[in-house]
Order: C-alpha cells, then structure tokens, then sequence
C-alpha cells in the first residue's frame, strides 16, 4: 500500500513539473510575440502603440524574470522616447536595459546598447565623454562576437564624432579599422558614411588626391541610392543628406586649391542636396501623421457605426455625433499645430548647437594658432642659442687663418672653418625643415668661386674619403667663370650630402665631380653638375624611393648607417631653384645624379666700387666702434677682427652700458647684439634715437634674419649683419652704413 502511494505521488510531481514548464514556455514565447509585435509597430511610426505592447510585454517578463526579455523591451522602450527627442527617459531606460542584457550575459545586446546610449550621451556637452567610452566598450564587445556589423557601427560613429572635434589624428585610429571591415554585402549608407568620413580626413591633413577619391566614392555611393524606388523616404533622406555632405567637402577641396570656380558649383550642390533631403523629411513626417490621423479616423467611424445603429431614430443623438466629430477635427489640427510647436523647438536646439560647434571651432583655431607661435618661438631660441658658440667657433678659426706664422697649417685650417660654415649651414636646415617643405626658404644671392667651394668640399670629406680609400676627381669646364653668384651654401650642402654617399657606398673606387656649361648668356651660366661613382649601384625599384624622408639603401651584406635624411634634402633644395635630381644607376656598377642650376655671373669688384659709390678697400680710415655684446668670446672675436683693419674698439656688456658709453665717447658706428641681460639691443636702440639720431646702428646677432630685421629697422637701427658672418660682407656693410653718414 505504501509502494502504491509513493507511485501515484511521483508520477503527480512529475505530471505537475512538465506541466509548469509547458506554462513557462508558453508565457515566454506570448512576451516574444509581443515584442516582435513592439518593434513591428516602431517601424511603422506607431510609437503609442509601440508602447503598449511593450508595456505588456514588460508585465509577463517581470512577472517571468526574463532578463533577456526585460534588456529588449527597455531597448525598445528607449528608442521610442529617443524619436520623440525625450533623451533623458531615453537615456534612462537604455540604463535599464543594459542592466538586463548584463545579467542575461547577452553580449550581442550589450554591444547595442552601448551604442545607442552613446549616440544619446555625445549629443550634449557633459555626458559627451561618456559617450565616447560607451562606443569603445560597444566596439570591444563586437569584437568578442567577431560581428562584423556590430563593429563597423561605433567605428564609424567614433569617426564621425572626433572630426566634428577636429582630432583628426583620433578620427583615424577609428576609421582606418573600418575601411578593413567593410565589404560587399555592407550597405551602400555605411560604405557612403565611411568613404565621405575618410574624404574629410584626409582633405584636413592635406593629401589632396586621397581626400578626392574618397569623395567621389562617396559621391558614387549615395547618388546611385537616391535613385533606388525601393527605399523609403527616411533612408532617401538619408542618402540625400550624405550626398549633401560629400560635395560639402568636395567644395571645401577645391577652395583649399584655390579652384574658387568649382568650389562655388559643389557648394550649389551641397544646397540642392540639402534641400532634397529636408523635403524627403516633410514627406515622411507627413507619413507618420497620416497613419495616426488615419488611425484615428477609423475608430471615429466604428464609434459613429455603433451609434448610428442603436440610436438611429434618433435625430438629437446625429446632432451630437456631428458635434463630438466636429471636436476630434479640432483636436486633429491642435495635434498638428503642437507637431510644428515642437519642430520650432527643435530647431532652436539645432541652431543652439551650431552656434556651440562655432564656439568651439573658433576655440581650437586660437589654440592652434598657440601651438604656432610657440613652435616658432621654440625654433628662434634653438637657432640662437645653435649659433651663438658656432660664431666664436668660426671667427676664432677665421683670425687663426690670418695670423702668417705656423703656415703649415693654413690647409687644416681652412678645412675646420669650411666644415663649421656648412655645419651652421645644416643647423639652419634642420631648425627650418618645415620651412623648407612649406616652401618659406628663400635663396641667397652672393659672391662664390665654384673651384674653391669644391675644393674646400672635397677637404673637408678627407676622413670619409680616406677610410673607403676613394680618389676624387674634381673637373670644372674651361668655360666657365669661376667666380659666380649665387646661394653657395645651398650648393654646398647638395653637393656634400651626393659626394658624402658616394664616398659611403664606394670602397677601392673613384668619385668624379663635374661642373659642365650646358647654356651662357651675357650674365648667367646654365650648368649641369655630376656626381659619379663606381660603388655598389641602387637597384632599380629603389632609385625613387631613396628620396623620401629617411630612406635608405640597403643590400644584402650591409645595412649603411645615416638618418636617411640626406638626399630628402637635397631634393627640396634643387626644387628650391626651380630643378630636378635625375639618376643613374646600375646594381654593382655604380651610381650617377646630377642637375642643372642657373648662377649669375659675379660683378668684379672694382664694378660694385664704381656703382655703389663706396670705397671696399677697408682699412684705410681709423673708425671707433663700440661692440655692444654680453658674451665674452663674442667680444674678443668681433674685436680682433675690427683692430687687425686698424680700426679702434669699446666694449659695452648689455644695453644700459651702451647708452651709457654712447653719451660719454664719440663713436663712428656700433655694433648691438639683440638678446642681452638687463636692456636688449633693440630697446637700448630706441633710447638711443632719443638723443643721437646720425649714429649708425648695426644688429650683430645670431637670431634668424628674417625673424629680426623689420624689428631692428622699426627701432632705428640702419642694417642687420647675422653671426657667424663672412669678414668681407662684414666690411662692406659697415663701410656702407660709414659712408652714407661721412658723405651726407
């Protein structure tokens, strides 16, 4: 009996499971319906009806405490409240539904929901880096999944939101992952989104021809869409507004290159896209209000059905239908007019955050306008600060090469101030290379022999040419003046950087350096120099690319040492002169570069005598000069320099003593430093204008010349000599500024 018992209890408790996880499933697949029901009705623009069914759909998930279930109804819950523009309680129930999808472990939903909240949260200022943190978490959870879509999503999304920042930098740590992504079977708005975004990019960091490309992709992307019957008004919209976009920036391209014309035809376009897309947007809109209107139309005639058919004896209950219908017409055009009331509104919020954008547009242009001026600031304090040892270096060099005794060493000499000149000379370059690919650097135009250049080149390489055991040969046409105006430094440094390579990748070998006379007219040569050696060649595909920035030939025994920087600059140095590098080579055979420079024919100086009116042979007059300097090796450089021309020396250490020694003494010129302690050169200048206007003022300094000069000229001074300096220009500036004053 007890054995019978236990039986039929067992099989009860069985029974009685079964039967209750029969009913679980159940209300679970009536909460799925349901939501599929909610979402159905979102897209349809039926939001009020979308929320019933999700608030019933929401009872049966509680009531079942089915998270997964509970995550999607807030998502959708949310997205309804985020269409009608009520992004707190949007922003609030996304928090919920995250909360659900976490303890469900469904990362899928989680991935969404980080990016719709994040779309919600980058909207206004304060939640705006919170945004941007949401939309990496989202990105790192498709990542987990490996779904493709789900990663592109907050890619693009953060993209977007840091070229709206003008961080384009960061714009591309996120849009270059998801050019990657894309493929065939993603949707033509994604790839228009991507492709417009990268035009953006690329058209603020300057690679003009990468920025059109995209564009035009973009472009390609979107119009094709706007065509297609099969997409609704909001997508036509959409395609219309990305469209609008494209040629925003495509108008923006050729306003950058100065192609006003074109700029002005996309910028049409861009208007007329706009436009489309706003009118695309009414008739949507006009949709959704027709499909309430139309909604409520028919429950107003079921009403009037059913009470037609109880009371259509009835005469005064007609009367009083055609009233209540009379005031659901009303209540229809008050439903419209809150519709406009509440597109003025937002509207207002749109041009609110235009004008913020502006704000901060405005913002970072002032900053980036700092970041100039302190880089400039920056590269003038180096320069100074470069070449203020450089000029004691090479003056004390220079009176070493002036004394007759110990002649021996004229030649090592003269090989230790040429290498100080050119390294003064790469300083400049070095400090100045952005100048110099903005196209700022300007040629000098001075007096030069092109044998003793070569020479003191081909000197000054002696240990490099030595350790290879390498002959060069130098070989200068007949024809040719030697003596030639025109930037020697520059030359110098193209010639020393080709000669310098070939001295590297040749060993046991020869190096010729030719100087050929291609054209000459009354006052200028056209000449072609080469430089050829018979070391181990460049091969073929790397003969291009050995001109970029830190570039370097390799090959299979030996990798050679080098910034890679050299030929770069020899490039942007004959590009300077309106000319090209050309090369030929062969691997194992050698290497042979040359170019074509224009130099003009140097006026002798007797010639520059007779139209100048000066007198250049210095020395004949016995001038006071005050030196005004706060270095002291400066001091005994420029002195020595003055006194072995016979002329006689005062020093001032900083400002206040100049004016000082200028009110004491008589002097026939002064020489001022700029930057010194206690009162600079140019504010020292200024108070001495207030009681000696006839005293030639001349800047000796070593901040950069076009940096200086208008300063010096606006202060009083008469002319500007930069250190370290070439002694017979120092003369002759200084017998200039003499002369004008004794012959006036």
């Amino acid at each position: 009996m007890k054995n019978f018992i236990c039986h039929i209890t067992l099989l009860f408790l069985i029974g009685f499971t079964q039967t209750v996880q029969s009913q679980a499933q159940i209300v679970t697949d009536s909460i799925q319906i349901y939501i599929e029901k909610a979402m159905k009705l979102q897209e349809e623009y039926k939001y009020e009806e979308s929320m019933e069914m999700a608030k019933i759909a929401l009872q049966n998930a509680q009531y079942n405490n089915d998270d997964k279930s509970l995550g999607d109804i807030y998502n959708i819950i949310a997205k309804n409240y985020e269409i009608n523009d009520e992004d707190i309680k949007a922003r609030s129930n996304y928090g919920r539904a995250l909360i659900h999808a976490r303890h469900a472990k469904s990362l899928a939903l989680q991935a969404d929901l980080h990016n719709n909240l994040a779309r919600v949260d980058t909207k206004h200022n304060l939640t705006r880096a919170k945004g941007v943190t949401s939309y990496k978490t989202s990105y790192e959870l498709a990542v987990k999944l490996n779904d493709t879509v789900r990663m592109i999503r907050p890619l693009l999304n953060l993209g977007e939101y840091y070229i709206t920042r003008s961080d384009f930098d960061s714009a591309y740590e996120y849009l270059d992952p998801a050019r990657e992504l894309i493929h065939k079977k993603s949707t033509n708005l994604v790839k228009a989104k991507l492709t417009g975004l990268l035009g953006k990019y690329f058209l603020n960091t300057r690679k003009y021809e990468e920025a059109e490309d995209y564009i035009d992709q973009a472009i390609s992307y979107s119009l094709s869409e706007t065509k297609n019957k099969n997409n609704n008004n909001e997508l036509t919209s959409k395609y219309f507004e990305a469209l609008a976009s494209a040629y925003e920036t495509k108008s923006e391209l050729h306003r950058k290159q100065q192609d006003y014309q074109k700029a002005y035809t996309y910028q049409k376009k861009q208007f007329q896209n706009i436009l489309e897309a706003t009118e695309y947007k009414k008739l949507e809109e006009l949709r959704r209000a027709n499909i309430k209107y139309e909604v409520d139309k028919y429950k107003n005639r079921a009403t009037k059905a059913e009470n037609e058919q109880k009371e259509s004896e009835s005469e005064v209950l007609k009367w009083r239908i055609s009233i209540i219908l009379g005031i659901i017409l009303i209540l229809i055009s008050m439903a419209f007019l809150i519709s406009s009331y509440k597109n003025n509104i937002q509207k207002k919020r749109l041009n609110s955050d235009l004008i913020e954008k502006n704000r901060e547009l405005i913002s970072a242009k002032e900053t980036a306008e700092q970041v100039s001026t302190l880089k400039s600031q920056f590269i003038s304090t180096v320069s100074h600060e470069l070449r203020t040892p450089l000029y004691g270096v090479i003056g004390l060099t220079s009176l070493l090469m002036e004394n007759p005794e110990e002649k021996k060493k004229t030649e090592y000499l003269e090989s230790l101030k040429f290498s100080g000149d050119y390294l003064l000379a790469l300083i400049n370059d070095v400090l100045q290379l952005s100048k110099i690919e903005t196209n700022e650097v300007k040629l000098e135009k001075v007096s030069f022999d092109i044998r003793s250049l070569l020479e003191g080149i081909v000197n000054s390489l002696h240990t490099k040419q030595k350790s290879n055991n390498n002959t060069v040969h130098i070989d200068i046409d007949q024809s040719i003046n030697t003596t030639l105006l025109g930037d020697s430094v520059r030359l110098s440094q193209i010639l020393i950087n080709l000669i310098g390579n070939a001295l590297k990748f040749t060993k046991n070998g020869n190096i010729w350096v030719q100087v050929k006379s291609l054209d000459v007219k009354d006052d200028s040569y056209l000449l072609r120099f080469v430089v050829k050696d018979d070391g181990i060649g460049i091969p073929k595909n790397k003969q291009q690319s050995i001109f970029d920035n830190f570039a370097q030939v390799k090959n299979e025994n030996q990798e050679y040492e080098g910034t890679g920087l050299g030929l770069a600059i020899v490039k942007k140095l004959i590009h300077l002169h309106k000319s090209d590098i050309k090369i030929k080579s062969q691997e194992g055979k050698g290497s042979e570069f040359y170019f074509d420079l224009s130099y003009e024919k140097a006026v002798k100086e007797q010639e520059i005598s007779l139209k100048t009116g000066e007198n250049l042979s210095i020395g004949t007059s016995n001038f006071n000069v005050l030196i005004v300097d706060d270095n002291k090796i400066n001091q005994i450089v420029t002195q020595n320099i003055l006194k072995k021309k016979g002329y006689t020396c005062n020093i001032a250490s900083n400002g206040m003593d100049a004016i000082k020694t200028v009110k004491d003494e008589k002097f026939d010129l002064v020489l001022m430093d700029i930057n010194m302690p206690e009162m600079n050169g140019l504010e020292a200048t200024k108070v001495i204008r207030t009681f000696n206007s006839h005293l030639p003022i001349i800047a000796l300094t070593a901040v950069e010349e076009g940096e200086i000069r208008n300063q010096a000229l606006s202060v009083g001074m008469n002319d500007v000599i930069i250190k370290p300096y070439d002694t017979q220009q120092f003369f002759q500036t200084i017998m200039r500024n003499i002369s004008k004053v004794k012959m006036a």
